[in-house]
């Protein structure tokens, strides 16, 4: 049997477009997790059998759309402050990147890219710890899947 080849935790990671050099993206410091889901919505339809309609149907389904939504929790570091802010604080969608594997693994490296919107930016604090943060990101229509290179 091949051991096969796996990811670190940290290679999961959102990127946002960095507003000063337009096609870079940056990686904000300081999360520790993050979850990343694709979900299709579907529309059933009933199909009956043409020679006995008695029979029960089968359930068919057409996709109607696809979604995408990403979170991510951790330190909230203060370089990363203003670029959560910013990217929160806007009516527009951002380009992003969601990255599987290191955004430098030519070999293993995979991303999607599209815009997304930061819908929702929250920070805690405990006394006698650091300050926490959470966010979650949706697609703001299409992400392309990539091949790092």
């Amino acid at each position: 049997m091949a051991k096969p080849t796996t990811f670190v935790g940290s290679s999961v990671a959102i990127f946002l477009e960095d507003t000063a050099n337009p096609g870079t993206f940056l990686r904000p410091c300081g999360l520790n997790s993050h979850t990343v889901t694709f979900s299709k919505n579907t529309q059933d339809v009933t199909v009956p059998d043409c020679d006995d309609p008695e029979l029960p149907a089968w359930i068919e389904r057409g996709v109607e759309s696809l979604d995408f939504s990403a979170n991510g929790s951790g330190i909230l570091a203060a370089e990363a402050l203003d670029n959560w802010w910013a990217a929160f604080n806007t009516t527009d969608s951002i380009k992003a990147r969601i990255y599987v594997g290191k955004a430098t693994d030519t070999n293993n490296g995979r991303f999607w890219e599209g815009k997304v919107h930061v819908t929702s930016f929250e920070t805690s604090g405990e006394r006698g710890n650091k300050a926490q943060c959470t966010v979650s990101v949706v697609s703001d229509g299409e992400l392309t899947y990539n091949t790092v290179t």
